[in-house]
């Protein structure tokens, strides 16, 4: 008999966590909103941490776990504002 419960992860820089289950994509949890994936985290925390202390402790580094980065993913640009005109 398999194990299908999924295994939890929780990254001890940013406190977010990963469910993780053969079988289906990893699943993460972020401190507000809904779920999303490990490209999304990427994307909006852990290609900004820095220095390899940070690194080692990041659990997202993988590029192979987390796949490519996804439309969607990145917090988008905000809109331009004209200063000169008023």
């Amino acid at each position: 008999m398999t194990d299908s419960s999924p295994e939890l992860l929780r990254c001890s820089l940013c406190q977010v966590e990963i469910e993780s289950k053969a079988g289906y994509p990893d699943s993460v949890q972020f401190s507000s909103g809904p779920r999303g994936s490990r490209s999304k985290l990427w994307s909006r925390v852990c290609q900004y941490v820095k220095g390899p202390d940070q690194q080692q402790q990041c659990i997202n580094q993988d590029p192979e776990l987390r796949g490519l980065e996804q439309q969607g993913d990145a917090f988008p640009d905000a809109p331009s504002i004209d200063l000169a005109s008023s």
